[in-house]
């Protein structure tokens, strides 16, 4: 019973297809409803085409900016770097300076000392 219901259901899919192609194929009615098939599935893919090369781009000119921006950055990192550095080095030099005065200092006070230290004990 199942082979003669699928037999059937295969007779039928059968007909309709080759009624339908009869209808496109065989027939001017048939053959404009296939050619305006044809032409609108056509029109589609140059819209697609046409929009992909828009898209494709746009898609070029951004990435070109961000290039632009990302190198404008990388340079602006470049040169506060260097600014940091260059304020760093000269805080550090004026450190060095100031301990250096102040052991030319220290050691100015402590010949003083020494000074007047061997001065009192010549007095005694």
């Amino acid at each position: 019973m199942e082979n003669k219901n699928g037999l059937v259901a295969f007779a039928l899919l059968g007909l309709a297809v080759g009624t339908a192609a009869y209808y496109l194929l065989g027939t001017e009615d048939g053959k404009r409803q296939l050619d305006r098939a044809n032409e609108g599935i056509k029109g589609l893919t140059d819209s697609l085409k046409d929009l992909s090369e828009k898209e494709s781009k746009k898609a070029a000119k951004l990435a070109k900016s961000a290039k632009s921006e990302l190198k404008s950055f990388k340079n602006k990192a470049k040169d506060a770097g260097k600014q940091a550095m260059d304020v760093a080095s000269e805080k550090a030099s004026q450190w060095a300076s100031k301990a250096s005065e102040a052991a030319n200092n220290a050691e100015s006070h402590a010949q003083d000392a020494i000074a007047d230290a061997k001065s009192e004990i010549g007095k005694s």
